[in-house]
């Protein structure tokens, strides 16, 4: 069977972009960037591509306040609107709306606003033919489900890679991205792998003691521990965008095609 799970984030100049990467990836208990299985497929995200920084911050913040870092995207959107020779994917209005509005709120999404933008994405996806890809959902946070692309020839693989980046991009990954930061990182730090282990430690699933450095080389590991699949941990790893899938979940896995 072929498994792939995606949530990878890649910075761009519309602000932030999702992109997918296909490699291998079995562990036990969890699906995650590295492993030996060659029938699979997944993507990662790590600090090393994370959301770009607001123009004039430093790069410990993504913007001096959120209201900043939603005007900059906005900006960001309007340079790719403007420039005919782009080939970067803008914003829905529908999303442009978004962003407005929490502009409006000193930056800050509501809540019916993002649930909006993730059914948005749903919509668009299901347009291009696909099925309903109902997203995951931890401590009130979505994410786009692992998927099992069992059947799928390699142009409908590459259909899907597009259709998932162009949804994402336009109609929720800005909202995405700025609700999380409200939410769960008020300075607005960049450094998402520290953020990650102060969550994992927060939710008791990884000791007092334990280092981004030492995260750094569980996640580059063929092997990961097996916190990693506990429920407090997936957690975690949806809040900031880490592709973690539970292999134990396989059955459940989004199946594109139906």
């Amino acid at each position: 069977m072929k498994i792939m799970w995606h949530k990878v984030f890649t910075a761009v100049a519309i602000a932030v972009c999702v992109g997918v990467c296909l490699s291998g990836c079995s562990t036990p208990g969890a699906a995650k960037n590295k492993g030996a299985d060659s029938n699979a497929s997944s993507s990662s995200s790590s600090s090393a591509s994370a959301p770009q920084s607001a123009e004039g911050s430093d790069r410990q913040h993504y913007a001096s306040s959120l209201k900043a870092y939603a005007e900059w995207m906005l900006k960001s959107d309007d340079d790719i609107r403007k420039d005919s020779n782009s080939t970067q994917i803008p914003m829905s209005d529908a999303q442009r709306d978004i962003i407005n509005r929490a502009i409006a709120n000193e930056g800050k999404v509501s809540r019916a606003d993002y649930e909006q933008s993730w059914m948005n994405f749903r919509s668009c996806i299901m347009n291009r033919g696909w099925t309903d890809p109902k997203p995951t959902a931890y401590g009130g946070f979505y994410a786009v489900p692992s998927m099992n692309e069992e059947g799928m020839s390699k142009t409908q693989d590459e259909k899907l890679v597009s259709d998932l980046n162009f949804c994402s991009i336009s109609e929720n990954t800005n909202t995405d991205q700025l609700y999380r930061t409200q939410e769960s990182n008020p300075e607005l730090s960049t450094d998402s792998d520290q953020l990650l282990v102060n969550c994992l430690i927060q939710k008791k699933v990884a000791p007092t003691s334990y280092t981004k450095e030492q995260f750094s080389k569980d996640w580059s590991s063929d092997s990961a521990p097996a916190f990693f699949s506990s429920a407090e941990a997936q957690e975690c790893f949806t809040l900031y965008q880490y592709g973690v899938a539970n292999a134990q979940d396989a059955d459940s896995y989004w199946k594109p095609l139906g």
